[in-house]
């Protein structure tokens, strides 16, 4: 599939189905208690250990650039916390509902529907360059960490988060129970096995790219920067094939996060550009 191909995709997956909207509490759409739905499930459920990675306090003043917004807790936690918020995303729906989950609290966001291999900003233009979940599902990753480079200030800081190929749930929860056991590879080859990982309505035909990494092919992406370091996150009982599952759900979230961490389903690079 060709590159145009692959970003249309993507933005009909997520026009379609925003990232993080099937997460909401059974209240009026839209309304802030929605949108507090979203936060809560996403900072107590399904990433607790996000908001310290992304140390909100520390971007008070700061001209930060999120890439790839989704309904906007990242951007609306960095924006309470003081910085000045930038969006960058393919999906009209992600930036629509970024900019109403901000103003619904007082705030505003400089939003841009457009490309992350095609930064529209100025060279030098941001202090923190944040994406979570996202160039993992653009064509040319490693294109777009070079437009990070580029917008960010000597001396500012990149936070990404991709998916991580050594993960329980990219080996045992998609390859090995749905891709081979439930014959998924066979029966609808691995692009869209990995598509369907997004899938979250059940007439969504959307084929978006979805890739993953290494944490040394991840931190080789940003050879460009000074100082890199990465990390893993993101495990839960609910990552292992069914029968395991089982077991482990008894056990409390916590477990997973503080003794398997190095088989998180992220692994999020941390990067300084030099002075």
């Amino acid at each position: 599939m060709a590159a145009l191909d692959d970003k249309l995709e993507v933005r009909k997956q997520w026009d379609t189905d925003p990232c993080g909207a099937s997460t909401a509490a059974p209240v009026a759409p839209e309304s802030a208690p929605w949108y507090t739905s979203v936060r809560e499930h996403r900072y107590r459920e399904y990433a607790p250990w996000l908001p310290a990675l992304i140390d909100a306090p520390r971007w008070r003043g700061a001209d930060v650039l999120e890439i790839g917004v989704g309904l906007g807790s990242d951007h609306l936690t960095l924006a309470q916390a003081g910085a000045r918020m930038h969006a960058l995303d393919l999906s009209a729906e992600h930036l629509r509902h970024t900019q109403r989950h901000l103003a619904l609290n007082g705030l505003h966001t400089d939003a841009h529907l457009g490309d992350a291999e095609s930064n529209p900003w100025g060279d030098a233009s941001f202090d923190f360059v944040y994406s979570f979940g996202v160039l993992h599902h653009t064509p040319d990753t490693a294109r777009a960490v070079r437009e990070i480079h580029r917008v960010l200030r000597p001396g500012g800081t990149a936070l990404v988060g991709l998916y991580h190929r050594d993960s329980v749930f990219y080996w045992l929860g998609t390859m090995l129970w749905r891709g081979i056991i439930r014959l998924g590879l066979f029966r609808r080859g691995r692009r869209r096995l990995l598509a369907e990982i997004e899938h979250h309505s059940s007439d969504n035909d959307a084929l978006p790219l979805v890739k993953v990494y290494s944490r040394r092919q991840a931190r080789a992406l940003f050879k460009d920067f000074a100082d890199v370091t990465a990390s893993t996150h993101g495990i839960a009982a609910i990552h292992f094939p069914p029968p395991l599952f089982v077991l482990l759900q008894k056990l409390p979230a916590a477990w997973f996060e503080r003794w398997l961490s190095l088989a998180g389903w992220y692994v999020c690079v941390r990067a300084t550009k030099g002075r």
